[in-house]
């Protein structure tokens, strides 16, 4: 998946202050649960009223004396579930003061640029996610998700005709591959699924079009991860990514790569 794993190395600034760097965008939806052992039982404060959950909790009878006659101690744990996705990921990013005091406009995607990759040559790290947002600058998503495995099956044509000094180049492929996600205290792994085939076009009219050749991706998903969270505890969930479409960079906030 090329744009999947090609970085956008950039700097997020005024979109006013360019003019034209093809790209890729694709919406990001994350869901990840985590299962955390919490105590059973119910405990309240009976002079703060603040209510608590204990794994164990002791009981004793006593006698007409007051003598204990019988101790007991009993455990229970139950398992709370965690949830964590876009929201959750946009509300943290916004209490650590990097978006503008609320999470109302805000959405997650995946950002790439748009290059000639004829090549093949897949060197760059990736993805780049953002916090993005019209009239606001794209905000890096702290997240680490790595390629363990991959595989692919491709077709490409490339053709030179002399005559009419032209050239072509045409192609596909379907992949999947195994990849690794840290965020928050979740970390997760999975196998990534989708499509891709080679485009070219052009952004914008008359003398200011840029042209653009790359990779788009097809819808990618990730449809079961698993792994642990805060370390002990289980951890699972899904990420999918909408087909991704190209788009003018700069018009999302986006600095040229220099």
């Amino acid at each position: 998946m090329k744009s999947f794993v090609v970085s956008l190395l950039a700097l997020a600034v005024p979109a006013a202050a360019f003019a034209i760097t093809p790209g890729t965008s694709a919406s990001v939806t994350l869901a990840l649960t985590a299962s955390i052992q919490s105590g059973g039982f119910k405990v309240t404060d009976p002079n703060t009223n603040e209510v608590t959950y204990e794994e164990v909790k002791y009981t004793s009878k006593e006698n007409a004396n007051g003598d204990i006659i019988s101790e007991t101690t009993e455990h229970k744990s139950v398992i709370t579930a965690v949830r964590y996705g876009n929201a959750q990921l946009l509300a943290d990013m916004n209490s650590q003061g990097l978006l503008d005091g609320t999470v109302t406009g805000w959405s997650i995607v995946n950002i790439a640029i748009a290059s000639d990759d004829e090549s093949g040559d897949d060197s760059a790290t990736g993805p780049a996610l953002y916090a993005v947002k019209k009239d606001q600058a794209p905000v890096a998503v702290e997240i680490t998700l790595g390629e363990v495995a991959w595989a692919e099956a491709s077709t490409s044509k490339y053709t030179i005709d002399y005559v009419t000094d032209k050239e072509t180049f045409i192609a596909s492929g379907s992949d999947k591959g195994v990849v690794s996600l840290g965020l928050a205290d979740f970390f997760v792994q999975g196998v990534v699924t989708g499509t891709s085939k080679y485009v070219s076009g052009s952004l914008g009219k008359g003398q200011d079009a840029v042209s653009y050749e790359t990779y788009l991706d097809g819808a990618l998903k990730v449809a079961a991860f698993s792994g642990t969270y805060s370390l002990i505890y289980v951890a699972e969930g899904s990420l999918s990514l909408a087909p991704a479409k190209v788009v003018d960079l700069e018009a999302l906030g986006f600095a040229p790569p220099y």
